[in-house]
């Protein structure tokens, strides 16, 4: 997604990328350099606590100075209490008529003015039980939009993209070896998560829901003792399951085998035993680590915070894949 693509012009000669997401307790920050080859290569990341959300432009500022950050493209990426999404059957209009068809197609659908809201769209695979071409739209207001852009430029950045958490976690989901059969990535913070089906790049269903690692329990498990947290780990489990079923009977692909999960801030390996033992599903680490071009290691409280935009930083590397 590039909801600023009428509001910035060609790339500029840069360093690399810097992806950058503001989160309600902090600021989530990846840097990847070019290399010798014009690869990127990711060299720095890391996670700034910040107490109040007022405090995060002039944190943001520090960091820009401190890192040299405005000598990179920087793609900001969106939480998703930023957008909304609407999966509609495409309009049939010629593709320079599409935005402006999409946005009196959604006008009931979403919570804030159409005519004041940016607009951006990508395709789904055609379903099994219908033939219609069918589009997820993202949409946030235009007011937001100036916001985090005005925020950026004064920090000093030179923005060049605005990104969504779906295509973000679709671009490391792509380096993993299962990418060409299909596969599920599950991305949990405190109080939610996501769940992520992609096949070759083409996602096939993103659900978000309010379920986070802080409600399961997770540290309980060594001590044996009873919990209400499992309820939520059903919970857990049963959304996951749901996807998995969905994509399978409704696009009429062979089964995805497996999720690969985001490592958590804390007890990632507890989660795995619960999904693998308790529930049946075939679950394991996605350590970015191991399948991102770095020079630095990521302990899981980082991967856990930062994974989006890490994602934001392969933009260009997953499209030329």
């Amino acid at each position: 997604m590039q909801l600023l693509q009428k509001l910035f012009g060609k790339k500029s000669e840069n360093k690399g990328i810097v992806g950058v997401s503001l989160l309600p307790n902090g600021i989530a920050l990846a840097v990847a350099k070019k290399a010798d080859n014009n690869k990127l290569r990711l060299t720095h990341c890391e996670f700034i606590p910040t107490l109040k959300t007022t405090e995060q432009s002039a944190v943001l500022r520090d960091l820009v100075a401190r890192y040299s950050l405005n000598e990179y493209n920087c793609h900001w990426v969106l939480t998703t209490d930023n957008y909304r999404r609407a999966n509609i059957e495409a309009p049939a209009v010629a593709e320079h008529e599409m935005r402006e068809a999409i946005r009196w197609k959604i006008a009931d659908l979403i919570d804030f003015a159409i005519e004041k809201a940016a607009i951006d769209y990508y395709s789904v695979p055609v379903s099994m039980r219908a033939s219609s071409k069918m589009l997820e739209v993202v949409v946030s207001p235009n007011t937001l939009i100036k916001e985090l852009a005005d925020q950026a430029t004064a920090a000093g950045l030179q923005l060049k993209v605005i990104d969504i958490q779906e295509t973000v976690l679709r671009n490391l989901a792509v380096l993993l070896p299962e990418n060409k059969r299909g596969v599920a990535v599950l991305h949990l913070q405190e109080s939610s998560g996501t769940i992520l089906i992609q096949k070759e790049g083409t996602i096939y269903l993103s659900r978000n829901f309010d379920i986070g690692y802080r409600e399961l329990g997770l540290a309980l498990q060594n001590s044996g003792n009873a919990s209400q947290s499992s309820i939520e780990q059903n919970n857990l489990a049963l959304e996951i399951q749901r996807s998995l079923d969905y994509v399978e009977s409704y696009y009429g692909i062979p089964p995805i085998s497996g999720l690969a999960v985001i490592p958590l801030a804390e007890n990632t390996q507890e989660l795995l035993n619960i999904l693998n033992s308790d529930h049946g599903i075939t679950a394991r680490i996605m350590d970015l680590s191991a399948i991102v071009d770095c020079d630095i290691l990521l302990d899981d409280a980082t991967q856990s915070r930062c994974s989006p935009v890490i994602g934001a930083t392969l933009r260009y590397a997953v499209e030329a894949l």
